[in-house]
């Protein structure tokens, strides 16, 4: 399950599932109280019909003056258990206490508990079951709208190849001809265009092969040469060492390709972008417009700028996983982004 569909679906098990719960702990409690007076009031005339003959070790009896103030025939929680007072024969000013022994009570009401307790379980494992299978239904329509829009992208995205090709093949036979300033910028263009196509081919890269021998060094400097063409008001700066890893070239490439683009085209006019590789660290420092939620820049289609199709750094993130990279981001809105890739230690 991807992360958008995680979000949504423990939003909905929650936004179901609460509401149930306190309803179901609503009617659990009324029931509660609701029984209580049941048994009391069965007590109650057990008591009464124990003050007939006296027979049975149930309750015990006790007499007491009648100070006005006890009312007969009602359950009162006394020290000794359940008390309940009755009018005697005689006329003197005497009460019956009926005592029903607080041990006894608290006995048959922790066996009333032990039941409502069972039947909460079952209850709440029930409404729980249910909150998932209202939360997986409810993730179908978000499911198949996703996959309809990435077939969409990747119809588009496949179409584009074709013609960013030609454009390319085309381009290289004009510069037989002449060597035009127009001709460069028609294929810096059409690189973008294939770029785009190669994030979309990685878009879930869960199994690619880690044996080739690739070098960052390399692969930096062939982007910085493109890429100080189409950004010529960006400064480059870069302090590089010999690094030559055990990876997947494409990979390794859409990496970087992916951070030292944004780098550019995020960053202010006449901005920087510096470069280093520090042992096994490739360090890439910008002076843009800062990330303002890194947390979520690596989730797919999350965009805070209305450029772009929100995909680049979800495949970054995707790519580090798969080549066992790690990828740290700090940003300050304003000042600019570092992101730093760690690469395993087994380098040649």
């Amino acid at each position: 399950m991807k992360n958008y569909e995680k979000k949504s679906f423990f939003t909905t098990l929650y936004l179901f599932f609460i509401p149930l719960l306190i309803l179901s702990g609503t009617v659990l409690y009324m029931y509660h109280e609701d029984k209580i007076k049941d048994i009391e009031e069965n007590i109650l005339y057990q008591m009464k019909d124990y003050t007939f003959d006296f027979k049975g070790k149930k309750f015990s009896l006790d007499i007491i003056e009648d100070d006005k103030q006890k009312k007969l025939f009602k359950i009162y929680h006394c020290k000794e258990g359940l008390c309940a007072y009755f009018q005697t024969i005689s006329t003197a000013p005497y009460l019956l206490k009926v005592i029903y022994d607080k041990s006894k009570y608290e006995k048959l009401y922790n066996q009333f508990l032990i039941k409502i307790f069972n039947f909460s379980i079952i209850i709440l494992l029930l409404l729980f079951l249910l909150s998932i299978g209202f939360a997986i239904y409810s993730l179908r329509p978000m499911r198949e709208a996703l996959f309809l829009l990435e077939n969409f992208l990747k119809d588009i995205i496949h179409d584009l190849n074709t013609p960013a090709t030609s454009i390319l093949l085309n381009s290289k036979l004009l510069r037989k001809r002449g060597d035009f300033e127009e001709i460069e910028r028609i294929e810096l263009s059409a690189k973008s265009i294939a770029s785009l196509y190669k994030n979309l081919e990685y878009m879930s890269p869960n199994t690619i092969n880690k044996d080739e021998n690739v070098s960052i060094e390399e692969i930096i400097n062939e982007k910085v040469e493109v890429l100080q063409k189409i950004y010529p008001k960006i400064n480059f700066t870069k302090k590089l060492n010999s690094l030559i890893l055990k990876s997947n070239k494409n990979g390794i490439n859409r990496i970087i390709d992916n951070l030292i683009t944004n780098a550019c085209k995020y960053n202010k006019k006449n901005g920087q972008v510096h470069i280093v590789i520090n042992k096994n660290q490739l360090i890439i420092k910008d002076t843009g417009i800062g990330i303002k939620n890194t947390k979520k820049v690596f989730q797919r289609y999350y965009k805070e700028n209305t450029s772009g199709l929100g995909i680049g750094m979800s495949i970054v993130k995707q790519l580090c996983e798969v080549l066992n990279i790690n990828i740290y981001i700090e940003s300050t809105l304003g000042k600019g982004t570092q992101i730093t890739l760690v690469f395993p230690e087994d380098i040649n």
